[in-house]
Formats: structure tokens, C-alpha cells, sequence
């Protein structure tokens, strides 16, 4: 046993000794062939034969990966919307979608007054007639609806922030014709904020509905909404018609205020979006 310890022991200190040695003459055979290959009174035998490697076999693959087909590259991330009133006002909607794993979106709401003489004149201060807002579409198959999303929106002329969940579930009836569920839920609160107390409570509300499509490109829709300000569930019915297959439509509403009182109003637009 002490023989083969000692013998261990004495390979483990030549083992550095082995390997310099090993590279001094790796370094010196590199050498050699250099020589030989640069001398020029050596025999042709005896020079390397560097020409194998000038020519590349046919057979190996190029890395380079191929171009992707004009279909599979992602349109444009920008999305907006605008649409002409009757009474010569317009509302642009401008946004950008977001790289995220779900369908997420953020822009801004602007609206255009009816007629020149709304707009301020030279020296008067503008109003703001804007609103920042996101959205963001939540898979809605795991809790049984076709739809679920949320909003937030900031809204300067009004100074105050909303935040709000719209959920909705479409199934078809037959002959062309569809029924959508409409629920939704929002809290308002006011963002003015004087000396750190707020001017006005938060706001809760729901709203509920149905909506019926026709093949005639006509929706009837009915529902009620419901405010923590409010006595009363206030109703609403309107009709929408859209007109020749194009983006012009027409719309009528009556719905009732919380004091009681009813409002009607027939409105017409033109909507298009990119």
C-alpha cells in the first residue's frame, strides 16, 4: 500500500511536467508543418494540402433561415376609429395596442365642436375636449362569457377617472338572428382634490341589457342602469339601423332619467375605423 501511495503521489507531480511537454510539442509539430509548407526546396509530398478546404462541400445546409411569408408579419400595432354627427361634430379615437400576451390597447378620445363658432377665440383659453383611456381584453372563456373587458378612463374636461368591467355573451337564435347578454360594472370618482379632500364620493353604477340583431342589419337593445346617486333604475330602448351596407347608421333612443322624466333623441353617424 505505501509503494502504491508513493507512486500516486508521484504521477500527480509529473502530470504538470507531462503536459508542458505535451504542448511544447504540439507547438513544435504546428511549427514544422508551417516550415514545410512555406519552404519551397521542400518535396511536393511532403507539403500539406491546403486545397480541400477552398472548396465547400454542395452538401452542407445553409444556417441563413428563410425569409417569412408577407402573411405572417404583424399589422400595425395603431388603432382608431372616427365618426361624423348629423349636427357636424366629430369624435376621433386614436390608440395603440400594446405587446402584451392579452389584447391590450391605450389611446385617447378627441371630439371636434359642430360648427366654427363653438371654437374659442384668439386670447381665450381653449377647453379641453379630450380623454385619455386603456383597455384590456380578459379571456372570458374560462368563466363561461364570450367576452370580458376593462377600461379605464381619465377625463379632464369632466375632471374625473372612471374604471369599468363590460362582460357579454352572444349566442345565436336562428334565421340570421342573435341575442347578446350585456352586464357591466363602473366606479367613478371626481379628480379634483383641493387641500387633500375630495369634492365628491365615488360613484358605483351596473347596468344591464339585452341586445337582439336582425338580419336586416337592425339591433333592438333594452336595458337599465343603476347608480349608488340615483332612487331609481333608470330604462333605456333604442333601435339602430344601418343603412345600404355602409357605415352610415341611424339610431333612436328613449330612456328615462332618475327624476322621471323621459328623453327621446334620434341620432345619425357615419363610422370608420383602421
Amino acid at each position: 500500500m505505501t509503494d502504491i501511495a508513493h507512486g500516486a503521489s508521484r504521477c500527480m507531480r509529473l502530470a504538470p511536467i507531462a503536459t508542458m511537454l505535451a504542448a511544447l510539442m504540439g507547438a513544435g509539430a504546428a511549427a514544422q508543418t508551417f516550415a514545410s509548407a512555406t519552404d519551397p526546396t521542400a518535396a511536393p509530398g511532403d507539403r500539406p494540402d491546403f486545397s480541400v478546404l477552398l472548396d465547400a462541400p454542395a452538401d452542407i445546409p445553409s444556417q441563413r433561415r428563410p425569409a417569412p411569408p408577407s402573411d405572417l408579419v404583424a399589422a400595425a400595432a395603431t388603432v382608431g376609429s372616427r365618426v361624423d354627427k348629423a349636427d357636424g361634430s366629430m369624435t376621433l379615437t386614436a390608440g395603440e395596442r400594446l405587446p402584451t400576451p392579452w389584447d391590450a390597447k391605450v389611446g385617447v378620445d378627441l371630439a371636434a365642436p359642430a360648427t366654427p363658432g363653438d371654437m374659442p377665440l384668439p386670447g381665450q383659453a381653449t377647453e379641453d375636449h379630450g380623454s385619455g383611456w386603456a383597455n384590456l381584453a380578459v379571456p372570458a372563456a374560462p368563466i363561461g362569457i364570450d367576452k370580458a373587458t376593462i377600461d379605464a378612463r381619465v377625463d379632464p374636461s369632466a375632471d374625473q377617472g372612471k374604471l369599468s368591467t363590460a362582460l357579454s355573451r352572444s349566442m345565436p337564435i336562428g334565421g340570421g338572428v342573435a341575442l347578446t347578454l350585456l352586464n357591466g360594472y363602473a366606479v367613478t370618482q371626481s379628480l379634483a382634490n383641493p387641500n387633500g379632500i375630495a369634492t365628491a364620493p365615488r360613484i358605483y353604477s351596473g347596468d344591464g341589457g339585452v341586445k337582439l340583431e336582425l338580419p336586416t342589419a337592425t339591433a333592438l337593445s333594452a336595458g337599465a342602469r343603476m347608480s349608488s346617486i340615483d332612487d331609481r333604475p333608470t330604462p333605456s330602448l333604442s333601435a339602430e339601423q344601418k343603412l345600404f351596407n355602409t357605415p352610415l347608421s341611424i339610431t333612436g333612443t328613449i330612456s328615462q332619467r332618475p327624476t322621471g322624466a323621459t328623453d327621446r333623441s334620434i341620432t345619425a353617424g357615419f363610422r370608420s375605423a383602421w
